[in-house]
């Protein structure tokens, strides 16, 4: 896809547009799960949990042995925006290590796409694939869409339109959720007509039926579409819990009423089997398997890989386009969330230590790690700045076993050598945290580091070149602390 785009200079949004879109939870593939986990459970109690297990198909992975899925949510018939699928979440199930990595494509992404003559946001590719060439191909340019944002092979996809959402959630009497953040939003739709309601919703621990849960995730005119993002991920948990509770579970007519919603408010190209698969496989998932990821434009924070051009280059609209105006950005992310589980699975800390004479050299590599969600929890000056070769350092016995596929992703972005012999001077006071990584930059790293355009789109956001450490100046002498 080519992007024509070259305004670089950011802005917040400030849309005037007050025709809020439906925007709700894609808590399909759990929930389809979770009902033919519940089957199971249930049967498993008369003894036919492996008779069951022979009718599974072994699914469709990659290379590395994942399953990917494509969640999709849009309003449905007689509804406002019926096709606009405002809710888009790559899900990977990688059974080997246990974990279902998920990660949400902003509604406004702007994309430029051949089969529908030109540039639009990317929540438009199906409703208008499927106006020129039919349903199921209005979904298959959505796969491919997808596919070519973050460089992963879709296997399979799950829609659920917007009666589905509340019927699934009302089947389950409800959930409960921490809402973190009071919700005032006095620009709610007042269902499908122009006009507002006001939708509030406190703090703390709160049941949702299905219509305040759709609310709660629809939602965007008073916070973003970011947020928004996440709080449909957090409401997926919460419909994953409930729907794993014994109360539903072992409750025929709670199953049948599950069933039913799920039946008749999805399309998907998972047969009967493959979902006899799926819920073998459920069985060895909790929550804490469930790892979200959002892509946003703040570039300071996980995921920022977007920035926002001026709206007179888009008809005055607000769109959000990959930094670079290519997806390489987000292939590398998306590649790091879906194939390397040891950076996500077991919270790797690191620490940056500058082994030269640059100034803002650890500042620097902090803000590409941050970006991919490495916890960096200090950075600053190394023992001394003569460091030739950059080397990475990783206390294996603090940590449950080595995990070199993170380190050898790491490597792809600051070329190293690893090594488990850590100089004991980074052993003393000065140095000491709960790091499990030490990276030592040397040399190398800054005649070669690659220059981070980020700053060309967000200036203001480049670390001062004198405030690399706790310090505001650096010197070749350690400080005593770090900045976190």
């Amino acid at each position: 896809m080519n992007f024509k785009v070259r305004q670089i200079k950011h802005k917040k949004n400030n849309s005037s547009n007050r025709k809020q879109q439906v925007g709700f939870i894609v808590a399909i593939l759990a929930i389809v799960v979770l009902f033919f986990y519940g089957c199971s459970a249930v049967v498993s109690k008369i003894g036919l949990i492996n008779i069951i297990g022979i009718f599974g198909e072994q699914l469709k992975t990659d290379s590395y042995g994942n399953t990917n899925v494509l969640l999709i949510g849009a309003g449905g018939e007689g509804h406002d925006g019926a096709d606009l699928t405002d809710t888009i979440i790559l899900a990977s199930i990688d059974k080997n290590n246990k974990l279902i990595p998920m990660l949400s494509i902003p509604r406004d992404f702007y994309v430029n796409i051949d089969e529908i003559g030109g540039g639009v946001r990317i929540n438009r590719v199906y409703e208008l694939g499927k106006k020129k060439y039919g349903t199921e191909e209005g979904i298959e340019l959505m796969k491919k869409t997808i596919e070519d944002i973050t460089g992963i092979n879709i296997h399979y996809y799950v829609f659920i339109n917007f009666s589905g959402f509340k019927d699934i959630v009302d089947s389950l009497d409800g959930v409960d959720l921490n809402v973190e953040n009071a919700i005032y939003d006095p620009y709610y739709p007042l269902g499908e007509t122009i006009k507002y309601q006001t939708f509030s919703l406190p703090a703390g621990m709160q049941h949702l039926d299905g219509d305040t849960a759709l609310k709660y995730v629809r939602s965007r005119k008073t916070t973003s579409d970011f947020d928004r993002s996440k709080r449909q991920q957090k409401l997926l948990f919460a419909i994953k819990e409930k729907a794993m509770s014994k109360k539903i579970l072992l409750n025929p007519d709670k199953i049948k009423s599950l069933y039913n919603s799920v039946s008749n408010n999805i399309e998907t190209n998972f047969s009967i089997r493959q979902i006899i698969e799926l819920a073998k496989i459920s069985q060895d998932f909790n929550r804490d398997n469930i790892v979200a990821h959002v892509i946003t434009d703040d570039p300071t924070s996980c995921g920022g890989f977007l920035y926002v051009p001026e709206k007179d280059l888009f008809g005055g609209a607000y769109v959000l386009v990959p930094i670079g105006n290519n997806y390489n950005f987000i292939h590398q992310y998306a590649d790091l969330i879906f194939h390397y589980p040891d950076a996500t699975k077991n919270k790797l800390k690191f620490q940056i230590l500058n082994g030269t004479k640059t100034h803002g050299l650890a500042g620097d590599a902090k803000a590409i790690l941050n970006r991919l969600c490495f916890n960096v929890t200090r950075f600053g000056n190394a023992q001394n700045q003569e460091i030739k070769k950059t080397t990475l350092f990783y206390k294996t016995q603090e940590m449950d076993k080595a995990t070199p596929e993170a380190l050898y992703f790491l490597k792809q972005l600051i070329p190293s050598e690893i090594s488990t012999e850590v100089p004991p001077v980074y052993s003393e006071p000065q140095y000491a945290s709960d790091a499990n990584i030490i990276i030592e930059l040397g040399d190398d790293y800054a005649r070669n580091k690659p220059e981070d355009i980020f700053y060309q789109y967000y200036p203001t956001a480049k670390p001062a070149e004198t405030k690399d450490l706790d310090s505001d100046t650096e010197s070749s002498t350690p400080t005593p602390t770090d900045e976190s």
